[in-house]
């Protein structure tokens, strides 16, 4: 039997749903009777649950709703009817209330794991504002951020509320946002709002949005040209970097950069430093010494270049910040053992809830830009470091990575994934029908691992699967780097 039980607490209004067969849920009543503070403190009270608790609703099982688990805590937690009129969802106050997912890549090191959007560019008006004025630099004071862990291939209602907080952007950022900003507003005066790009801005980006089919494309002041819909969002580099000055309990490692350079400006001069040497001959001059017999021997020297102390560079503030990324490729004296490039594990749970744009895949080849570094195996076992190429991937790679990633969501939503095993000792072969090599290339799926361990259940269908990975096409990365 339900009871419900009424308490005035801080002059706001506590509803306890009190299950006498199960467990207590608690339920506010958003009014403007509310001080600020009190909203903070009520939600640090959502710390340590799962959205499945949070759920009163059946929020989580709605399929096809974006922005359903912000939704689910505005309205199953806080009271808030659920809507789509633009505006603070804390009316009284004029808060915004953000979820966002983060990601555990190891051990108390977390990242965002999408970008984090604020508002939809208006290109009839936002000329006008001045940053002061700006949506942008309103919300750099009055969001509720609500972060959960997104764990891979888990069920969603098991995800776990793991920080509250007000969103309040730094003081050492808040140039580059204004700059970002106001170079975004240039382009629609300029009447060139149909080139804006989420990669011509730092930290703050300008994502698009939109539901295909055509109706993306809106009027801007200046140009007879459409431009696609855009919102003002921080990207996913920059709100990974939040995210960890928030959760992370270890030092953040930063880069030795000359402070006089800009970030590129001084990653190069670094690599300028070591260009042409032998693997060993870089090896010696460093004076964190790296383990040869180590399988990532090449980018550990990578990262001692840049004196990370053991770090793994990528995961470096700077880095992570600007949206950087290195990656090495081999070209190796047998040519059939040079390799694709590979990306990390493929997340079928995301895929079945998220749409693209909100996707991880989105961040790695929408957001992100690479320092490609390549090595040549000039003897058997020993590597020279020839050079190094600067690659943003382009629509030749963020529109087969998209349909590849649709074709994907399609056959988890329809059930249509077929998967057989056959037996083989201690080793299993598995075959399923996801896309094949040469279906979106230059980008292609595959099994990754050996063991029990990679074996996962999709969602859905629940079918066991092995785990797979995104890779690129290694003549394609090639010709990038002007090996073919």
């Amino acid at each position: 039997m339900d009871v419900l039980k009424f308490q005035v607490r801080y002059g706001y209004i506590v509803i306890k749903r009190m299950n006498f067969g199960g467990e207590n849920k608690m339920t506010y009543n958003y009014t403007e009777e509310w001080s600020r503070e009190k909203i903070f403190e009520v939600a640090d009270e959502l710390v340590g649950k799962t959205l499945g608790e949070i759920d009163k609703s059946g929020w989580l099982e709605k399929k096809a709703n974006k922005g359903k688990i912000g939704n689910m805590i505005q309205s199953d937690f806080f009271g808030i009817p659920a809507n789509s009129i633009s505006g603070p969802d804390f009316i009284h106050h004029g808060i915004e209330l953000k979820v966002t997912p983060v990601l555990e890549k190891s051990m108390r090191d977390y990242t965002s794991k999408e970008r984090l959007v604020l508002s939809m560019i208006n290109y009839e008006n936002d000329y006008k504002i001045p940053f002061e004025e700006s949506v942008v630099n309103k919300k750099a004071k009055d969001m509720l951020l609500i972060f959960y862990l997104h764990k891979e291939n888990m069920p969603v209602k098991d995800f776990r509320i793991i920080k509250t907080t007000l969103f309040e952007l730094p003081l050492d950022d808040e140039l580059q946002v204004r700059q970002d900003y106001e170079a975004i507003i240039g382009k629609i005066r300029e009447g060139k709002a149909h080139e804006i790009s989420e990669k011509q801005q730092v930290f703050l980006g300008a994502c698009t949005k939109g539901q295909g089919k055509g109706k993306d494309f809106v009027k801007q002041p200046f140009s007879p040209e459409l431009a696609k819909k855009r919102a003002y969002s921080y990207k996913v580099g920059y709100m990974s970097a939040y995210v960890r000055g928030l959760l992370r309990l270890q030092k953040t490692e930063h880069i030795n950069v000359p402070k006089e350079k800009s970030f590129v400006e001084g990653i190069k001069e670094i690599l300028d430093t070591y260009n042409e040497r032998t693997a060993s001959e870089i090896n010696n001059m460093l004076s964190d010494k790296q383990s040869s017999n180590s399988k990532s021997f090449l980018f550990n020297i990578i990262s001692a270049m840049f004196e990370t102390k053991g770090s793994n560079v990528n995961r470096t503030e700077e880095f992570i910040k600007e949206g950087y990324c290195i990656k090495t490729i081999v070209n190796r004296l047998q040519s059939g053992k040079n390799q694709d490039m590979s990306f990390p594990n493929i997340d079928f749970t995301e895929i079945y809830n998220d749409e693209f744009e909100d996707s991880t895949w989105y961040g790695y080849f929408a957001e992100t830009n690479y320092i490609l570094v390549v090595w040549d195996e000039y003897k058997e076992n020993e590597y020279r470091f020839i050079k190094y190429v600067e690659w943003t991937p382009g629509e030749e790679i963020l529109i087969p990575a998209e349909k590849l990633y649709n074709k994907i969501k399609y056959m988890l939503d329809n059930n249509l994934v077929e998967v057989d095993n056959e037996g083989k000792s201690n080793h299993e072969t598995w075959i399923d029908n996801l896309p094949k090599r040469g279906e979106f290339a230059p980008l292609q799926i595959r099994p990754k691992g050996s063991g029990e361990s990679v074996i996962i259940n999709l969602p859905n269908s629940h079918q066991r699967i092995k785990k797979k990975s995104i890779m690129i096409d290694k003549s394609y990365m090639r010709r990038i780097v002007g090996l073919d």
